[in-house]
């Protein structure tokens, strides 16, 4: 249940906000928009067959031995998106997949959606903003590299939400995500900076997230995480930084606090944070762990307390699967196994140094990885030689009028060519 109303501002006639809300500017970028739900809504209608969402590999072989001091030696103090990494880093999903697993607790945001009040609102989408942290614990792996141009998508009927993803740079490397849930739309570009000091790295993520429910537009940023043991002693992480989770909107505001291991000691995965009004006035309380969930409160209320995320747990294998949650398990799947539904040329899923990895052939994978990033060099080159320059499929840059920064940004069209078939244009990447 929401809190009572009187706690921030009624949002009666704003919670029915049908998918794909973000605003736009004519009636013809509102004509497409419609459009685009429709075509979502086919596909969330026709759900998935029982049982069809694997909970296992197939097959996953043994791992090669590999020398990572001699590796890491050479890497120390250089940016590590331009050092070409051997596969035995790898898990066998792209960056493209892994970002989608930010939506692992979408049914958050479904509740957010449903919501009466502004500040529960806020508080359960703050909850959201620190869910994906807890999912890298003993996932010691790093995704592939997405090619320039590669694609992902995902229609998740479950939790209500079809999502696509497209790799929109190389160097920096840039990952532009859009989805479509019940009553939301989120969109966000990732960015990130790294950086390797010998025993740890930091990863430092420097895109926004964004948010549309309803009439109300929000944002939040990030926080950094650091990998600690990278060569001795036994890899673990922690996450530093206040995500600060803005409603544009009305001026409402929620903030949570992550804080790592030397500052907080072994308490170093609760989370602290709050919800003010748009006075600036602490209205309710957040708190919790980023393995485990988030809680919330009125101020002064802690009687009232309850919770508004609570993680899943982890497949009973998962120390096996590379970490993977359960969504993460369910990435890599062919469609033709679960839905039957069209897939992209350029997708995730088709590349075949990943899957040939997932099967566990380790030697012929990374024969493959190595083919594709000289494919990819080579069309660098050729581009350079022709005088062209390389142009995203389904996202473009625009400016965001909320937090003054440019980002790509989904321009349509690609569940049309999903549910028709009909990927045209699609670049030979793989």
């Amino acid at each position: 249940m929401s809190l009572e109303p009187s706690v921030g501002q009624p949002l009666t006639g704003d919670v029915a906000a049908q998918p794909g809300s973000r605003s736009t500017e004519n009636e013809t970028d509102s004509d497409r928009v419609s459009m685009e739900q429709s075509i979502v809504k086919t596909f969330l209608d026709a759900g998935v067959p029982p049982n069809s969402r694997r909970q296992a590999l197939d097959s996953v072989g043994d791992r090669p031995s590999f020398s990572l001091w001699g590796f890491l030696k050479s890497a120390v103090g250089r940016d590590l998106t331009r050092v070409t990494m051997p596969i035995h880093f790898n898990e066998p999903l792209s960056f493209t997949q892994r970002l989608v697993e930010d939506l692992e607790y979408a049914y958050v945001l479904n509740d957010a959606a449903e919501s009466v009040d502004s500040l529960d609102r806020l508080a359960r989408i703050a909850a959201f903003a620190s869910s994906p942290y807890g999912s890298a614990l003993d996932r010691h792996y790093k995704p592939f590299n997405p090619v320039l141009g590669e694609t992902f998508d995902a229609v998740r009927p479950e939790e209500g939400y079809c999502v696509v993803v497209e790799q929109v740079c190389h160097h920096p490397p840039v990952t532009a995500m859009h989805c479509i849930g019940q009553g939301w739309e989120l969109w966000q570009e990732y960015k990130l900076e790294t950086r390797f000091r010998g025993n740890y790295i930091r990863v430092i993520p420097t895109g926004i997230v964004h948010l549309s429910m309803g009439k109300h537009r929000y944002s939040w940023n990030k926080p950094q995480t650091t990998i600690h043991n990278i060569m001795f002693g036994r890899l673990w992480l922690d996450h530093e930084g206040e995500v600060v989770v803005q409603n544009h909107t009305n001026g409402e505001k929620a903030s949570v606090h992550f804080q790592n291991y030397k500052a907080q000691g072994s308490s170093y995965k609760q989370l602290r944070g709050c919800v003010k009004d748009a006075s600036g006035v602490e209205k309710i309380k957040l708190e919790g762990n980023w393995q485990e969930g988030m809680a919330c409160f009125p101020v002064g209320q802690s009687d009232q307390k309850r919770t508004i995320w609570k993680s899943f747990p982890k497949p009973a294998n998962s120390s096996k699967l590379f970490g993977y949650t359960r969504l993460g398990l369910q990435l890599n799947q062919l469609p033709s196994a679960i839905s039957g539904e069209a897939i992209c040329g350029s997708d995730s899923r088709l590349r075949p140094d990943q899957r040939l990895y997932e099967e566990g052939q380790v030697d012929q994978a990374a024969s493959e990885k190595m083919r594709i990033e000289d494919k990819q060099r080579a069309a660098k080159k050729l581009r350079e030689h022709s005088g062209t320059t390389w142009q995203p499929r389904w996202f473009a840059p625009e400016s965001d009028p909320d937090t003054k920064t440019s980002s790509h940004v989904y321009q349509g069209g690609y569940w049309a060519a999903k549910k028709q078939n009909q990927f045209t244009d699609t670049p030979d990447i793989f």
